[in-house]
């Protein structure tokens, strides 16, 4: 068996952490010269390089990037031995590796995640954000307990992965007040030639939110494309126009962004999914992300129907969200 020098992992992964070999050899209290040695060692040992040079910045490469990737979880585990030889940790406390999806908004992805994060024996958060190919990828190779996305993972492909679904969340439309007074009477054809803040192009949500729109043949207006939810948002408060918000961040908006509602987008709705390796979940941090998300999306459904928040498109309820199958699904071989 060849065996790995965590001496010149480790010191790969400060430079990796500090961005250079300069700051890396001050932090280390080594020279540049011995620092390049020891990082062309482990290059060599490995067979491929782990930095290219742009410009006067070394940037990671797909090789670089999973070593980088073990190399967190090797010296945060040495860490933790550490604690628990010198008895300043009872336990040992793994992390709990999640992949993001990009378009995901955060809010939704961290309050997806927090009944993980409270269960016994998870003690960290490593949350990675990419696209979801890049993901599924990690997860195969066992370097993420689970995938958070806001779509399933394709049919075809070459992972063995499986979707369970957490739940859906309404999509409501939000404004100022001042832009909710004029344009809430007769919506939803009051839309036509609204000032409207969307998704871009790109994501599915937008794909849903354009059918609605053109099933309705309302011609609106719009003003800003965002990929970040977040910008998206900060440009309503300063009334730039209307945006569609998810159910499960109306509080988020209403209470720190002062937007009120102005209608529904009946039958648009954002499905949340975790994916994992596992038909039926065992992890107990995914398997408790599960059951609580399901509760907390239900519930969601359930105040935006009774009308207790959300302004409805009609005088009917609008429908609530299916409720999630305890079953999941199979989406990739």
């Amino acid at each position: 068996m060849e065996w790995l020098n965590y001496h010149h992992l480790f010191y790969f992964w400060r430079i990796a952490r500090e961005g250079g070999l300069s700051r890396a050899a001050e932090q280390l209290r080594l020279t540049h010269s011995t620092l390049s040695a020891q990082l062309k060692a482990l290059e060599e040992f490995f067979g491929g390089p782990l930095f290219e040079r742009r410009g006067r910045r070394l940037v990671l490469t797909p090789l670089g990037e999973n070593a980088a990737s073990y190399a967190d979880d090797i010296f945060r585990m040495g860490s933790e031995l550490v604690d628990v030889a010198r008895g300043s940790s009872s336990q040992r406390q793994i992390a709990l590796r999640v992949g993001i999806v990009s378009s995901l908004p955060k809010s939704v992805a961290y309050r997806l995640l927090q009944p993980g994060l409270a269960t016994p024996g998870y003690g960290s958060l490593v949350a990675r954000q990419d696209r979801f190919e890049r993901l599924l990828d990690e997860l195969s190779a066992g370097r993420l307990h689970l995938v958070l996305s806001d779509a399933a993972a394709p049919e075809s492909g070459a992972h063995r992965a499986y979707a369970h679904v957490l739940g859906e969340s309404p999509i409501l439309l939000y404004g100022t007040r001042a832009l909710a007074a004029k344009y809430r009477p007769r919506f939803p054809q009051s839309l036509n030639g609204a000032p409207l803040l969307l998704p871009t192009a790109q994501t599915s949500l937008r794909t849903r939110l354009d059918r609605w729109l053109g099933e309705r043949e309302i011609r609106a207006q719009v003003v800003g494309e965002f990929d970040d939810p977040s910008l998206m948002r900060i440009a309503g408060a300063n009334g730039l126009g209307l945006l569609p918000v998810r159910a499960a961040l109306r509080a988020e908006v209403e209470d720190g962004f002062s937007l009120v509602p102005v209608g529904t987008f009946d039958d648009v709705v954002e499905r949340y999914y975790v994916v994992s390796t596992e038909r039926r979940v065992h992890h107990p941090a995914v398997s408790a992300i599960l059951e609580q998300a399901r509760v907390d999306l239900a519930n969601d459904g359930a105040e935006k129907q009774n009308g207790k928040k959300a302004v409805s498109s009609k005088a009917r309820p609008a429908r609530a969200p299916a409720r999630a199958r305890p079953k999941s699904r199979k989406t990739a071989r």
